[in-house]
């Protein structure tokens, strides 16, 4: 692809902006040619023109509702996506924060407005490439988590035994709680779920009432069977400050330089756990015996997060945005 790109730029140039208008259907649809344009702030024209074409090879499907991929034009875009990532970089930039962080793998997204809805596609891609019908899935909350089932494709046969929340949930946004996204997911795989619809910051002995609570003893049961852990990253002192913790708490958070929060628990810089909500969820000090961690997490913020927690999370599969890849590098030296 480079040397044809040296001596025909302007056919790799159709390429790539072709490949650019059908991954952008894909992250949208069903939707209007607007959009599109608006979104890779082509002119009308030239998306029209590109769409025709796409619809004339039957990858782009026109109808009422909007434009959408046909079953060929997802197996023509997922076909030539390691093409692309060679042709653009991403593929360089996705071996130097492998490395970097000493990650299983890494999967980045182009930086744009869509790349959360696309870092929720790829993971949902990571998730089918590695569950099958006998394992269990952990799922935390959050928006990112909330793409990935967005993005999870429905199943006509189970693809995994029980989806459960990483911890109990309880928050003001319902549609981004780790049981909703836990029974939704489900759903879609066609497996069965658990729910733990239960606060942070428990007392001690309310936890320990809650424990022996035969629902919720049988949730922590499957939970400490979970073969895949699907996690959402934060920073520290904005997650205690939405999630109310006591003033105390935030200022001792911030004396040990908390820089990452995940699944209730808060990391210095280091990847060192220096804060533990109460709550019943995934124990961190068990998730070296899961079979694949996926983190999702981008945004340059996001970083320093990522790059914390990837030190208590070894061979972990990371999925972020160039934005937050190459702050990573930044920061890590690499």
């Amino acid at each position: 692809m480079q040397l044809i790109k040296k001596i025909a730029p302007d056919l790799t140039e159709e390429m790539i902006k072709r490949y650019r208008v059908l991954k952008t259907v894909r992250l949208l649809q069903p939707c209007g040619r607007r959009l599109v344009v608006l979104s890779l702030g082509m002119t009308e024209r030239t998306v029209r023109s590109e769409i025709e074409r796409l619809s004339a090879q039957a990858l782009v499907h026109i109808s009422k509702i909007g434009m959408s991929l046909t079953e060929e034009g997802m197996e023509v875009l997922e076909g030539l996506e390691t093409i692309f990532s060679a042709l653009t970089g991403l593929s360089i930039l996705e071996e130097r924060l492998t490395d970097a962080l000493g990650a299983q793998k890494v999967f980045i997204a182009h930086s744009s407005e869509r790349a959360k809805k696309e870092m929720g596609q790829l993971a949902a891609r990571v998730l089918s490439e590695n569950t099958t019908e006998d394992l269990r899935i952990a799922i935390a909350g959050g928006s990112a988590m909330a793409e990935l089932v967005q993005a999870a494709p429905e199943s006509a046969v189970p693809m995994a035994k029980m989806v459960l929340p990483a911890r109990g949930s309880i928050g003001r946004r319902l549609e981004l709680q780790a049981d909703t996204l836990a029974a939704r997911l489900a759903e879609k795989l066609q497996a069965d779920y658990r729910l733990l619809h239960l606060p942070d910051n428990l007392s001690p002995r309310v936890l320990e009432e809650m424990k022996k609570d035969p629902d919720i003893s049988e949730t922590i049961a499957e939970m400490e069977q979970a073969n895949i852990l699907l996690l959402g990253v934060g920073n520290a002192l904005e997650l205690a400050e939405k999630r109310r913790l006591d003033e105390a708490v935030r200022k001792q958070l911030e004396k040990d330089n908390a820089v990452a929060e995940a699944c209730g628990y808060y990391f210095d810089g280091a990847g060192k756990v220096v804060y533990e909500t109460r709550s019943i969820g995934i124990d961190f000090n068990d998730i070296d015996k899961m079979d694949c961690i996926i983190l999702v997490a981008g945004g340059k913020k996001k970083a320093e997060s990522l790059l914390a927690v990837s030190h208590s999370i070894p061979n972990g599969i990371f999925v972020t945005d160039e934005g937050a890849a190459l702050e990573m590098l930044r920061l890590a030296g690499k």
